[in-house]
């Protein structure tokens, strides 16, 4: 991946002046691995959004440009000479950058990544085949070269209750009226990636070049735009039904940001089934079963944890945090000798949710 002077500054900007920031940590948090402690320090560091936005990051550029950072003085170390602070001067710097440049605020790769690259590749390809449908033209080549998703669409068409004329011209009432909604600057970036009838969409490459942006803000920005667009159709689903019927098929469960392992556990839990069954059901370790319920806690911030700690260990826990809330699991031990790791970890994250 080419450095730009955006993607430095991005990633610089994930350290902070308040607390700080591992390297290579940060660095798995980009990539996405998917571990209860990489998702806690995301959490930790405020990354939750950004966790694998750059799967295919590679790790000598990256760990080229942090030794570049800390040359420049932008980050600097703290006492154990792993973890860096973000200097007072770069702060600045990046305020006044991003001043003038999109900051990507509002995504949530973790949460909502997956659900929205399907919904907007759905909504290409429909864009696509009821154009064509409109002009009852089908000698066109689709955008779509994957043959579940075709077939998607075929079974969707199938079963609408609307004639094809019919469907394509709401569809299309839908799209107008949606843009209405929207900046005339993110509308015409949305219309730009259409394909239809003797229109071909345009790629983030060709559209950063018409106007003039780095090719990853102008990513950031399509990815904005794209999730605005959804929160929209979600939000008022009685005037974009086709658009929230698309969502739907999208969206799965209420844990499908959860990794698979994790997923399982999930629904065992709902059915009432304690940690060690599920580990006895699953053939899996107890830790294990502890990580998915940190994953929850991570990700879903309504998660009870005080359900999976005895009510007595937990008052007491709570207290010791209270006394001292950066207490160390090796001291924690000190004042309760077989308190497992995965407690010590769960109140962190259900106190890290006041803060």
């Amino acid at each position: 991946m080419e450095q730009s002077l955006y993607y430095q500054y991005f990633c610089l900007s994930l350290y902070s002046i308040d607390y700080p920031v591992k390297p290579a940590t940060l660095y798995h948090i980009l990539v996405g691995k998917r571990t209860a402690s990489i998702l806690f320090k995301a959490h930790v560091y405020h990354a939750i959004p950004f966790f694998s936005v750059f799967p295919n990051l590679n790790r000598g550029q990256y760990d080229n440009m942090v030794r570049e950072f800390i040359e420049k003085g932008w980050i600097t170390a703290s006492e154990n000479n792993e973890e860096y602070y973000l200097c007072k001067q770069a702060k600045e710097e990046l305020d006044l950058y991003f001043s003038k440049h999109f900051y990507p605020k509002n995504i949530n790769q973790l949460l909502n990544g997956q659900v929205t690259k399907e919904f907007w590749r759905k909504i290409l390809f429909s864009t696509q085949v009821l154009s064509e449908l409109r002009y009852q033209n089908n000698h066109y080549l689709p955008i779509e070269k994957e043959w579940k998703t075709q077939l998607w669409l075929k079974n969707w068409l199938k079963n609408s209750p609307l004639e094809r004329q019919e469907l394509g011209s709401s569809f299309g009432k839908e799209w107008i009226q949606l843009l209405k909604e929207f900046r005339s600057f993110d509308a015409e970036i949305l219309v730009a990636q259409l394909t239809g009838h003797k229109k071909n969409g345009k790629t983030s490459t060709q559209l950063a070049i018409k106007y003039g942006l780095d090719q990853m803000e102008l990513t950031f920005l399509v990815q904005n735009t794209i999730s605005q667009l959804l929160n929209k159709v979600v939000s008022e689903k009685e005037k974009f039904p086709l658009f929230y019927l698309i969502y739907q098929e999208c969206k799965g469960d209420r844990y499908s940001s959860l990794s698979l392992s994790a997923r399982s556990t999930a629904y065992y839990l709902e059915k009432g089934y304690s940690i060690e069954k599920i580990a006895l059901e699953r053939r899996l370790k107890v830790n294990t079963i502890s990580e998915h319920i940190i994953e929850l806690a991570i990700i879903f911030p309504n998660f009870d944890v005080s359900n999976f700690i005895p009510k007595e260990d937990y008052q007491r826990l709570c207290a010791l945090f209270s006394e001292n809330e950066e207490i160390t699991y090796e001291d924690l031990k000190k004042e309760m000798p077989q308190i497992p790791f995965s407690w010590y970890r769960l109140i962190q994250i259900e106190r890290s949710r006041t803060v």
